[in-house]
């Protein structure tokens, strides 16, 4: 019984650690689209001068590394086994 309630223990803990790299991989894409639109945006105002929307450029250029690195940071972990409890291999 014990087992079991450590098993459900820790699949809600790994649930949770997801959920909450993945609020955060999302949160960085929305940065990532805003600042796109808005440079966008930008040059569509500015077809005779691009060099007037350089700080949306470098916005979009950072929001574009974060959310790059957020989706690094989201990649699952595999370890390739699973031990529970104390003790070695049953057998």
């Amino acid at each position: 019984m014990k087992t079991c309630w450590s098993v459900i223990i820790l699949v809600a803990a790994l649930a949770l650690a997801a959920g909450c790299e993945t609020t955060a991989a999302a949160k960085a894409r929305e940065n990532m689209e805003n600042s796109r639109a808005a440079y966008e945006r930008c040059l569509q105002q500015h077809l005779d001068d691009p060099s007037k929307c350089e700080i949306f450029k470098r916005a979009y250029e950072a929001d574009l590394k974060a959310y790059r690195q957020a989706g690094k940071a989201a990649a699952p972990v595999t370890t390739g086994f699973i031990e529970f409890g104390p003790g070695g291999s049953r057998k």
